[in-house]
């Protein structure tokens, strides 16, 4: 075990004597940003099972996040182009964030709140399909976190993949979060829980 993974590790069990989330950010520069986009896109996956499933645009969907909260899809405006076997099916809706845990780190789960307005497109089908899909607003990272992540980017990934921990995805537009602005046009291979930096103590 190299030196730097060990003060890492002794820098957040010393944080775990001070309360959770303090000065733990998320790290990776402009890699760690696009996975904690990643983490974000989890939910989505509940948007392309509706618009796969025909046109209804009523109500709201609910997930569940895999280390507890929820999120919940609602406002949906969708247009369909062919069927659920395959075709283009494109909608916008806002995803809410309500203590979902969604990133697992050296430092703990990373629970989101806030919102994203989403437009998305699927083409083929929602198991084999391709996603373009935007995001745009704000949400905060807590938990073991204290920081946030501001997006305005398009990111294209496999239907299957969404919000997976390895994976292959295109980005374009930009991300921000507490350690930096990053802008993006290119394909990234992402893998691994979410990066952490610890902040300087005062």
């Amino acid at each position: 075990m190299n030196s730097k993974r060990l003060m890492t590790m002794a820098a957040v069990a010393g944080l775990g004597l001070m309360g959770c989330g303090a000065g733990v950010k998320v790290g990776g520069g402009k890699t760690g940003a696009a996975q904690a986009l990643q983490a974000a896109s989890a939910p989505t996956k509940s948007g392309v099972s509706k618009a796969m499933g025909g046109i209804d645009v009523t109500g709201s969907v609910d997930y569940s996040c895999p280390h507890g909260g929820s999120a919940s899809l609602k406002n949906f405006a969708l247009s369909v182009n062919g069927t659920s076997a395959g075709g283009v099916v494109a909608q916008t809706f806002t995803l809410t964030y309500v203590n979902c845990g969604l990133a697992k780190s050296e430092a703990g789960v990373a629970i989101y709140n806030g919102s994203f307005e989403v437009s998305q497109r699927i083409e083929g089908s929602a198991a084999g399909g391709i996603v373009e899909q935007s995001f745009k607003g704000r949400v905060t990272l807590s938990g073991a976190f204290d920081d946030f992540l501001e997006a305005d980017v398009k990111q294209r990934i496999a239907a299957s993949s969404l919000g997976q921990g390895s994976v292959s995805v295109k980005l374009e537009g930009s991300l921000k979060t507490s350690s930096g602005a990053y802008t993006y046009a290119e394909d990234l291979a992402l893998s691994g829980d979410l990066p952490i930096e610890v902040a300087a103590m005062k």
